[in-house]
């Protein structure tokens, strides 16, 4: 056996792992296999110009990550965007919604704004970055 490294696993590697986590998920007898989703807003070209993704599990949705156009930023967008992730989240039994940020990207105050709590910081990173992890109740 050897172990191969790739730094952009193709989609079916992806998809192979995933389903791996949800039947061992499932032989616990834990309802909570990996819902992958995403929302997106386009433009009327069709190119995206904002989207968030993330994942339910275990009763939580995970925002993965959460990008607006920079002319965009400001005007309401994230906000509905997140929004549609909690809604969402609800509509699957989902209690919390959780995510992780970088602390050097300034986005804690929002997503304090959207009712999310730090109830981790994480120091040790590279330029004494911390990573934070937020989490509200539905």
């Amino acid at each position: 056996m050897k172990i191969e490294f790739t730094s952009s696993p193709s989609q079916e590697e992806r998809d192979f792992l995933e389903r791996q986590i949800d039947e061992d998920i499932n032989k616990l007898g834990r309802s909570g296999a990996l819902g992958h989703i995403g929302f997106f807003i386009k433009n009327d070209s069709g190119e995206i110009i904002g989207g968030c993704n993330g994942f339910t599990i275990c009763g939580s949705i995970y925002t993965d990550q959460l990008w607006v156009h920079e002319s965009l930023r400001g005007q309401g967008f994230g906000r509905r965007l997140m929004e549609s992730m909690h809604e969402h989240g609800r509509k699957a039994g989902c209690k919390l919604a959780t995510l992780m940020t970088v602390d050097f990207q300034g986005k804690r105050g929002f997503y304090e704004h959207l009712g999310y709590k730090c109830d981790l910081e994480r120091d040790g990173y590279e330029n004494g970055a911390k990573l934070l992890f937020l989490k509200k109740e539905l």
